[in-house]
């Protein structure tokens, strides 16, 4: 079934869900962003869990690019995906993923808004967002090997106290989350009364693929809600991550870093 809704998003559905058939749903969400950490953790989520496929929607502020995989192509979209809960956890998952974020800032509200809608609908009174937080060559250096931090926000004290429960969680001082996988959380807060925080997995922009940071992010979000899964499936592509890292680190030892590092995290957080 294919809809058009009031904001120029088109949606088509694969299931139809019953808001009184879940457990205390929570909404995760990971868009592409620095490192696609964000995207590369929600599909490693969605598979491993092998969560529902509910529904895919279109907005017309994506880039105007046709996805090309093997001669097959699609527009771009963004894919909602439900994960049950096993008897002995307390939430369901509703697991938002897309090809690419919205271009425009007039775009990444109008799909805030809709995701926070949706997930409203569907009784969620949580919403997390998992995304990137870039540090400069010698902090990130500076505390490898060592697991990644996660750096978080949150929209009320309380949740930020229950996050930071959590090893390993680190409370975030100040700064900007650019982008939707910032807004989409904080909007669902502002607007529809949830509860909405962000949790960033410490990158560098020079890793294009961080699995490494995507799994320590889920490891954390895991814990936090009660799901038990693990995620070894992904090690082979940690192990790529971390011997990137070392030669990073090899290479800007005898070369120095590349003009223009700081050396220092932004005050702009890009997810």
């Amino acid at each position: 079934m294919v809809s058009l809704s009031l904001q120029n998003m088109y949606t088509r559905r694969f299931m139809d869900v019953d808001a009184s058939s879940l457990k205390s749903p929570i909404g995760i969400v990971g868009l592409p962003g620095i490192a696609n950490v964000g995207r590369i953790a929600i599909q490693t989520l969605t598979s491993i869990l092998d969560a529902h496929h509910v529904s895919d929607f279109f907005s017309k502020d994506l880039p105007p690019r046709v996805m090309v995989i093997k001669g097959i192509s699609h527009c771009p979209k963004s894919s909602i995906h439900l994960y049950r809960a096993a008897p002995d956890e307390p939430h369901d998952l509703l697991c938002l993923t897309a090809d690419f974020q919205p271009a425009s800032g007039n775009g990444v509200f109008e799909y805030a808004d809709y995701v926070a809608s949706e997930f409203s609908n569907l009784g969620v009174k949580e919403m997390y967002s998992l995304a990137a937080y870039e540090q400069g060559y010698q902090e990130y250096f500076g505390s490898f090997p060592s697991p990644p931090r996660v750096f978080v926000s949150a929209s009320s004290q309380n949740l930020l106290d229950k996050i930071s429960q959590v090893d390993g969680m680190v409370a975030t001082e100040e700064g900007v989350v650019v982008g939707a996988n910032g807004i989409i959380p904080s909007w669902a807060a502002s607007v529809y009364d949830m509860e909405g925080a962000c949790l960033l997995g410490e990158t560098m922009g020079v890793i294009k693929a961080d699995y490494r940071a995507a799994q320590i992010l889920l490891e954390k979000l895991t814990s936090l809600v009660g799901i038990k899964a693990h995620f070894d499936v992904i090690d082979t592509e940690v192990e790529k991550v971390i011997e990137f890292i070392k030669w990073a680190m090899d290479e800007i030892a005898q070369k120095g870093p590349p003009a223009g590092d700081d050396s220092s995290p932004s005050d702009r957080y890009i997810g």
